[in-house]
């Protein structure tokens, strides 16, 4: 029995990664990646899997006393059906994430620089070490990205064209206004031709003027910026954000597409609706839309690319997921609000026509990111080919 107990530790250990993971695709797909109605109806998983996944793994002691004792129990069978099940699916997701981890994760057609970190506080734990394990609050660690996306056929003259996506700012006041205005620096020093924005411009109604002041007002850009809403946009005052932002210049394109022209070359950009908690229309979005040039996409919900059935879009930019926003080595990003789990966490995905840049976003609620800076993405388009 001396030498069983060691490897049943070891499986214990195992198992408890697996019930992590069945805890974490059941309130990811079950519950924050439904629409607005089924979640509703599913919040109560919330409440039930925490507890039951603990009952489950309480099953364990009485199989570790039929291992020592040799008295085999019903509940000891239990153990020993879930111990095998959550084993199985704990190895499954180790197997995976050294995958995901050791792969090549380039997609065709684009290229990413090295970025830019702006720090604007001092980290509060004076070891390296540790702030790379995650003891370090990265909420207001800005980092610029920078990626050059290749398009065949784009024309000409926007060979070098510039976008900056701005998304989920959650601007509130306990947040610091020295980071919002950080934020517009580095977009507005970068001379950009085109400002995106994505969408949860706030979580609750009463920032929607702070928002519109300090955020939206100073951003420059040469053809203006354009918006679509986010879910949380939708629960504070939808009207009350469009209007404070159209007030400010800002253009929205919600299930409509508008064009962008250059010297007498022209590219579609396209913005469709919030795909959980607005009313996506993908038909009316491409009414005007043709696959014979160059197309950019704008949605707040990563998701929304399981809705396109085959349209081109060379460039959709998302927000949502925050990027997972809490990290932990080796595994990643836990909690991923999208039915597609970490998958579409952050960064380019590419599905069959369309090029996805996930962004992970501005804000935090609760205002913390562990391993997960906040990020401004610049895009420069490219004439060259996707392979």
């Amino acid at each position: 029995m001396l030498i069983k107990l060691p490897i049943f530790a070891c499986l214990a250990l195992l198992a408890f990664a697996g019930t992590t993971r069945i805890g974490l695709f059941t309130l990811n797909r079950g519950v924050f990646g439904q629409k607005s109605d089924k979640f509703d109806r599913m919040k109560w998983l919330m409440v039930a899997i925490p507890p039951l996944l603990i009952l489950l793994t309480l099953l364990f002691y009485p199989l570790c006393v039929a291992i020592q004792d040799g008295f085999w129990t019903p509940w000891a069978t239990g153990g020993a059906i879930w111990l095998l099940l959550s084993c199985a699916t704990g190895a499954y997701w180790i197997v995976d994430r050294v995958y995901q981890n050791l792969r090549d994760s380039h997609v065709p057609g684009t290229k990413t620089f090295p970025s830019e970190i702006t720090l604007l506080r001092k980290a509060h734990i004076p070891i390296r070490a540790l702030r790379e394990l995650g003891a370090h609050n990265d909420l207001y660690d800005l980092e610029i990205t920078t990626h050059a996306v290749f398009i065949p056929d784009l024309p000409e003259a926007f060979e070098g064209y510039r976008i900056a996506f701005l998304t989920d700012t959650h601007v509130a006041s306990f947040m610091r206004r020295a980071y919002f205005r950080e934020c517009v620096d580095q977009v507005n020093k970068r001379s950009v031709d085109l400002i995106l924005l994505g969408g949860d411009f706030v979580t609750w109604k009463r920032h929607i003027p702070l928002m519109s002041e300090l955020l939206i007002a100073p951003l420059r850009a040469k053809d203006g910026c354009f918006a679509v809403l986010g879910n949380h946009d939708y629960w504070a005052d939808a009207d009350g954000v469009i209007a404070a932002l159209t007030s400010r210049g800002v253009r929205f394109i919600v299930n409509r597409a508008v064009t962008l022209e250059r010297n007498g070359a022209a590219i579609d950009l396209v913005g469709i609706d919030e795909v959980y908690r607005g009313r996506p229309d993908v038909p009316a979005a491409f009414s005007s839309v043709t696959n014979d040039r160059p197309c950019l996409g704008l949605s707040h919900h990563p998701d929304i690319i399981g809705l396109l059935h085959g349209r081109r879009i060379d460039l959709l930019l998302c927000g949502h997921t925050h990027g997972g926003q809490i990290r932990v080595p080796f595994f990643g990003a836990l909690v991923v609000p999208s039915r597609h789990e970490a998958r579409y966490a952050a960064g380019f995905i590419r599905v069959r026509d369309v090029l996805m840049y996930v962004s992970r976003g501005l804000g935090a609620v609760p205002p913390i990111r562990i391993l997960c800076r906040p990020e401004i993405p610049v895009f420069v388009l490219r004439r060259g080919e996707k392979q």
